[in-house]
């Protein structure tokens, strides 16, 4: 299955053996699994973002450009639609880790993001998926946990779009949602590298309006997301097929 990260340590930065970050880092952790409400979840990515830590940052928030974020990244796509459940496995481990260990968890309509996780699982096991939905839809962490945040308000008035939360947030570059599964066999590597990258872009967006949102972060221009994937994800993600569908 396809993958693709820019971290330094094996499956997550939470694992003990190659933790890269002193234990007081503070990360802040946005996860996106694109797609419609029918959709299956084809491709799924996580965020983290370096949380400034003290008591200035209330009063005066790290200002950061779009040549200034640093992130991490992991990313996953299904090739065929054999390859979902492990998908659904990937984001499952990160979540188990993530509730525990980040300051925050975030997601954009993450709600129906987990349904649809849950019932692309089959039955199997996913205990950090159903932990965090039992708690997600009224934002009750456990105490000890990560602090949940959803950058989609709702349920009344319904829901935004995220293009819309970004076009309020100064970012710009946001792709559509991920295009239909091709039936087996007709999805090569570089449609893999699509998906992943726009897994990518969704989750940077949610992390930055998160961390905007809660005071971290702050920006008095327009930050490129299409821009700040490349500077990151050059290597692995190729920018040119995503650049023409990426949303005005």
């Amino acid at each position: 299955m396809p993958e693709a990260t820019n971290l330094a340590w094996e499956d997550t930065p939470f694992g003990g053996a190659r933790r890269p970050f002193a234990e007081r880092t503070s990360l802040l952790v946005a996860v996106a699994v694109p797609g419609g409400e029918l959709a299956l979840p084809t491709a799924a990515a996580a965020v983290y973002l370096r949380l400034p830590r003290g008591q200035l940052f209330r009063s005066q928030p790290l200002a950061v450009t779009d040549t200034t974020v640093r992130f991490g990244f992991h990313a996953v796509a299904a090739d065929d639609p054999a390859d979902v459940p492990a998908v659904v496995s990937m984001v499952d481990r990160l979540l188990v880790q993530a509730r525990r260990r980040a300051v925050i968890l975030a997601g954009h309509g993450f709600a129906d993001e987990l349904a649809r996780l849950t019932a692309a699982a089959g039955g199997r096991p996913t205990p950090g998926i159903t932990a965090v939905a039992a708690r997600w839809q009224h934002n009750q962490p456990e105490p000890g946990t990560a602090r949940f945040l959803d950058t989609a308000p709702g349920p009344h008035p319904p829901p935004a779009l995220l293009s819309a939360v970004c076009a309020e947030h100064r970012l710009v570059g946001l792709p559509p949602d991920s295009p239909p599964l091709p039936q087996k066999g007709q999805a090569g590597h570089r449609t893999a590298s699509e998906l992943m990258r726009r897994a990518v872009v969704r989750a940077l967006a949610i992390a930055l309006i998160t961390a905007q949102d809660t005071g971290y972060y702050w920006w008095d221009a327009e930050l490129d997301l299409g821009d700040m994937v490349e500077a990151e994800a050059w290597d692995q993600l190729p920018a040119a097929a995503a650049a023409a569908e990426a949303e005005p």
